[in-house]
């Protein structure tokens, strides 16, 4: 696909003319759109994603078992075998026993995979982890206790975060109706029923099923074998000599291999519509390979093989405990618990303050004092250079549980050390709250309703001398930093602010428009009502001021059937108006847009260059109010 075309063609001209229609909302989609939508999420999920139209068998097969759930009004059901317990190899590979930061953040990512499936099909979705621990513990001398108790502290995260959208099953629920009885299990129940569950299993081996032929002949059981003889040399803690552990890895990789062919079809006789995902690389004709964390790995790593390693700015590696360096990297701790490995560095250290930093997923910081009632956690003994260090590599950065934070000199006096301030026409706080004005001409901002992505500053012009022509032009003055406080939050559920991470954006793009091809794009808005401006020739992609790395640009299209207020048309300047719906969805996915809910209080900052941000309507009674200050 040729991505530049050129302004003057027919087809783009066109296509322009038509950016601008939107006085009436697009007909309903049909089932089949909905299905196809869907299908390029899970696509997009896959460890070999390269582009949306290179889809593979299993997510063609997938459109349309997600079809069949629409046109049933049923939920939209995924499966994954998963999470079975940590390595057995706790000296060398994991940090513990139980689930920590590298499971914390991949709930929340398969979390986000159903709503992005929601969203594009307007119907529920689940996603039913059925953990596989003991078809697989007693082969690695793992106890079926530690089983009981990973599963149950998994579910209990899943909980905690919200992650409404991910149900668990044991095996015993996928053993038939003599088993149905069994609703809820006590651990001493489940320990005395593990041998009568794993011998139930095994009764689900087809007949006459060959390993030893189904690895010589299936591609998939091949890579798969292979996969597991690797992870075996360095999951078995053992003496044993070269030769003799290769042939005893060689025969427990088979029993691995025959137990989990027991495993698929009794998954495909329990549940026989849904779409089956899995943590294996394969050829993706009847399984769809997806990765369960975001992570800088060329081979994916899962959760319950390794440590996450968090770079300042939030990248995650997956690596294997004892390869991590002390000197540059330090073990964190929840409750009293070992979760991951975090980059050393000055900036989480604040002037001797017992804070917690939470990274928040896909993006973001959540700063917190350990003791709320200690003086020492004033707003007035904040260092904001590091928070503004902090947000420039991982924003936004949010300061929860620090008091005075509502107090209005106290707000005002941080944000000058912050930076330089900006004022607004009606002083250095713009007070965001529903102003019940129902003019057309005023400006939606202080008004209900949702908002397109964007960054802060696009309409504020300044009259500036071109270098080389030396005309004078007008061109938008952006500020580097938002500064806010949340004087009043919405219900649960209610006013989201969005924040899209140009760093994650570019991780996420489909081969054939990398971030060299984007950085090419000039794009063009047509606005209405409050921000009546045309501007032209803007770059999509900009270097970040300080850091250098690629930031996007953009104001989403807000057709005028959206709004009662401001209206904008998006056109593509020298390339396919494609363009616009690929940048829209690739900044509102999951992996790269923070839904954030705000708390009273809450102090946030972030890089208007690095981020770009939007809001979700908000109900009109509702009190919700954030001053905002700009920051240079």
């Amino acid at each position: 696909m040729n991505l530049l075309l050129k302004a003057s063609d027919p087809n783009v001209v066109a296509q322009k003319r038509k950016s601008s229609v939107g006085l009436h909302p697009p007909p309903p989609k049909s089932a089949a759109d909905k299905a196809a939508a869907a299908a390029v999420v899970l696509n997009r999920y896959r460890i070999q994603y390269q582009n949306d139209w290179d889809m593979p068998t299993s997510i063609i097969t997938s459109k349309e078992l997600i079809k069949g759930f629409i046109d049933r009004n049923e939920s939209i059901e995924l499966i994954l075998p998963a999470f079975p317990f940590k390595s057995s190899n706790k000296s060398q590979k994991v940090l513990g026993s139980l689930p920590d930061e590298a499971e914390r953040v991949s709930l929340m990512h398969l979390n986000g995979l159903c709503e992005s499936i929601k969203e594009v099909t307007e119907n529920d979705c689940h996603l039913t982890i059925i953990s596989d621990g003991i078809s697989y513990n007693d082969l690695l001398d793992v106890s079926d206790s530690e089983v009981w108790t990973y599963g149950q502290t998994l579910r209990s995260m899943a909980q905690d975060m919200g992650c409404n959208n991910i149900r668990f099953s044991r095996i015993y629920e996928l053993l038939g109706s003599e088993y149905s009885h069994y609703t809820t299990l006590t651990e001493e129940e489940y320990l005395r029923m593990v041998p009568e569950f794993r011998k139930g299993l095994e009764s689900n081996l087809p007949d006459g099923y060959n390993v030893a032929e189904e690895i010589s002949n299936n591609a998939d059981v091949t890579a798969t074998y292979r996969g597991y003889k690797k992870f075996l040399e360095t999951e078995r803690d053992t003496k044993l000599g070269r030769s003799r552990a290769d042939k005893e890895n060689a025969e427990i990789a088979k029993r691995m291999l025959n137990r989990g062919k027991a495993f698929a079809e009794a998954i495909k006789k329990r549940f026989p519509v849904s779409v089956r995902l899995s943590i294996h690389p394969s050829t993706d004709v009847n399984k769809i390979s997806i990765a369960l964390l975001p992570q800088d790995n060329e081979v994916p790593m899962t959760p319950w093989h390794g440590a996450a390693v968090r770079k300042v700015d939030g990248t995650i590696t997956m690596m294997h405990a004892y390869k991590v360096l002390a000197i540059s990297h330090e073990i964190i701790y929840q409750n009293g618990r070992p979760m991951y490995f975090r980059e050393r560095s000055d900036l989480f250290s604040w002037n001797d303050k017992d804070l917690d930093f939470e990274y928040l997923y896909p993006t973001g910081i959540l700063v917190r004092p350990r003791d709320p009632r200690s003086a020492k956690n004033a707003l007035c003994t904040v260092d904001m250079q590091k928070v503004r260090q902090l947000s420039e590599l991982c924003s936004p950065v949010v300061l929860r549980g620090f008091t005075d934070t509502r107090d209005r000199r106290a707000f005002t006096a941080k944000a000058y050390d912050l930076g330089t301030v900006l004022p607004w026409k009606s002083g250095v706080i713009q007070e965001v709250k529903d102003e019940g004005n129902s003019d057309a001409s005023s400006n939606s901002v202080v008004s209900k309703e949702a908002m397109p992505m964007h960054y802060d500053g696009m309409f504020k012009l300044i009259t500036v001398k071109d270098e080389k022509t030396g005309e004078e032009k007008q061109v938008s003055a952006i500020p580097r930093f938002q500064y806010f406080v949340c004087q009043a939050a919405a219900p649960p559920g209610d006013g989201y602010t969005l924040f899209s991470s140009s760093s994650r954006f570019v991780q996420y793009l489909p081969q054939s428009y990398n971030i060299k091809k984007l950085s090419k794009i000039r794009w063009s808005t047509h606005s209405h009502g409050y921000f009546q401006h045309d501007l032209s020739d803007l770059p999509l992609i900009v270097p970040h001021p300080s850091l250098g790395t690629p930031c996007v640009r953009w104001l989403q299209p807000w057709p005028r059937w959206k709004t009662a207020y401001n209206s904008h048309d998006i056109s593509i300047d020298n390339g396919s108006q494609n363009l616009i719906s690929l940048v829209d969805s690739i900044l509102f996915d999951r992996r790269v847009c923070l839904y954030f809910t705000w708390e009273k209080g809450d102090v946030l900052v972030s890089d208007n260059f690095l981020m770009l941000h939007t809001r979700t309507a908000f109900q009109g009674n509702c009190d919700r109010e954030l001053w905002r200050i700009h920051v240079d």
